[in-house]
């Protein structure tokens, strides 16, 4: 956990299972006093919900244990579930090349997630979303467009504001083991990309292929690099610069339990069970996904065995280029595989709930100064939430501030100045209920 306080309220919340479930098991607890009852379930859902967004979910029910009848807030498992393939959705037009390798980012300032893509030729093409933030609509694809360049054959494309300005950097990796950075020197809302830089921060070419991958592996508030190679190992640079200045060491091979795949294993990176760390997925050549769950911790990594096309995933034509993004805006990662012919595949997440509902919390709030050159207030309008987390995020997902706060009554406001750079944010309010999305600017 990130902060102190939440060990100390974790031992609190042990303690006080454990006694609940003395009380249980022994029967004392039937010869209590409702008020004594009643006090005690009170402050195990206090401590309960200001563990909810912070600890793993398997470890909260095992702590506990006999107690969780008591809780008004019970932990929710979520089934992860992905609908049957669509090929080539959301109005999108293959182009005629071999392979396409997908990414995701909202390029032009419009709220909506646009996609790149990586051919077999080396180019970079941009589908502009024109639909809406819920409604994908792609148009038809723009060869190297804001100065992004081709730059040899293959190109194998990652999105991530790298620099913390605000806008949306591009990585490619390509046949020879290069992996090429062009900095977005333009604005969130209009971007234009510099020349092509060879192996920057430090990086060390690669073997044959580099299929880029872009995560904060170990919360350390900067983006760590993976690069997939030929003949299926993978690479992992640790970004041991900062957040705006990235440094990357030199490379690691299959770390963290990673297993070495047939031919290619194409990395994409998303928190798919909900625990607080980054699951690893892997495309392979002849199409099938595997799934490498996150057992270790946000801050130290360990993935287990490979499972083969999971949550009812059904494998790709030959490669599976992958991408994960939220393209519906519903609150979960939506897959995407590039594969043979440019044909694009989306395997909607329809993730589910099962167990307990969770408690009814309904979360509004106001955001100002908005834009802000740096300290803003945010007024809770909603009704009583009691401990809600607060996140900023830049615009490719990467999480640079957070911390948490006790929502007492309607119209509470908190004031922050979070120290970023300008530029366009996500500013996310989480409860155990759900969570809520503003944009903020800093200027």
């Amino acid at each position: 956990m990130q902060n102190k306080g939440y060990s100390r309220i974790k031992r609190e919340f042990r303690n006080l299972s454990h006694k609940v479930n003395h009380l249980i098991i022994s029967h004392e607890w039937e010869y209590l006093s409702e008020t004594v009852k009643n006090n005690l379930i009170k402050k195990l859902n206090f401590l309960f919900l200001r563990l909810y967004r912070f600890v793993n979910a398997a470890e909260l029910k095992k702590i506990l244990a006999a107690a969780a009848i008591f809780i008004s807030f019970p932990l929710i498992s979520r089934a992860q579930s992905f609908q049957l393939p669509l090929q080539n959705p959301f109005g999108f037009i293959p182009p005629q090349t071999d392979f396409i390798s997908p990414a995701f980012a909202d390029l032009d300032g419009d709220d909506d997630l646009d996609m790149l893509a990586g051919t077999y030729e080396g180019n970079i093409l941009f589908y502009e979303n024109t639909g809406s933030v819920n409604q994908p609509l792609f148009a038809a694809g723009q060869t190297n467009v804001f100065g992004l360049t081709q730059n040899g054959e293959l190109a194998f494309i990652a999105t991530a504001d790298i620099d913390m300005d605000g806008d949306i950097d591009v990585f490619s990796g390509g046949y020879y083991g290069t992996i090429w950075f062009q900095e977005n020197t333009g604005t969130p809302a209009s971007p234009a990309f510099s020349p092509a830089v060879a192996n920057p921060f430090g990086l060390t070419a690669s073997a044959q292929f580099a299929i880029p991958a872009l995560t904060d592996i170990d919360d350390d508030g900067d983006l760590d690099l993976f690069v997939a190679e030929y003949y299926g190992n993978m690479k992992f640079y640790e970004n041991t610069g900062t957040a705006e200045s990235p440094l990357f060491a030199l490379p690691v091979q299959n770390p963290f339990g990673i297993q070495q795949a047939y031919m290619i294993g194409v990395p994409a990176f998303a928190d798919i069970d909900h625990d607080g760390d980054m699951d690893l997925f892997e495309g392979e050549y002849y199409g099938k996904i595997k799934y490498f769950q996150n057992t270790g911790t946000v801050s130290s990594p360990l993935f287990a065995a490979p499972l083969e096309n999971p949550f009812g995933l059904v494998a790709a034509s030959y490669y599976a280029f992958l991408a994960f993004a939220d393209i519906d805006n519903d609150g979960d990662a939506d897959l995407f595989a590039g594969e043979n012919y440019g044909n694009l595949k989306y395997y909607e997440n329809t993730e589910i709930n099962i167990g307990f509902a969770e408690p009814e919390l309904p979360l509004e709030f106001a955001l100002f100064p908005n834009p802000s050159h740096g300290k803003f207030t945010i007024e809770f309008t909603g009704k009583t939430m009691g401990y809600v987390n607060l996140r900023i995020a830049s615009t490719s997902g990467q999480v640079i501030y957070k911390n948490g706060f006790s929502i007492n009554q309607v119209g509470e406001k908190i004031t922050i100045s979070p120290e970023i750079s300008h530029g366009i944010y996500y500013l996310t309010i989480e409860t155990a209920n759900g969570n809520l999305t503003r944009k903020l600017v800093i200027r």
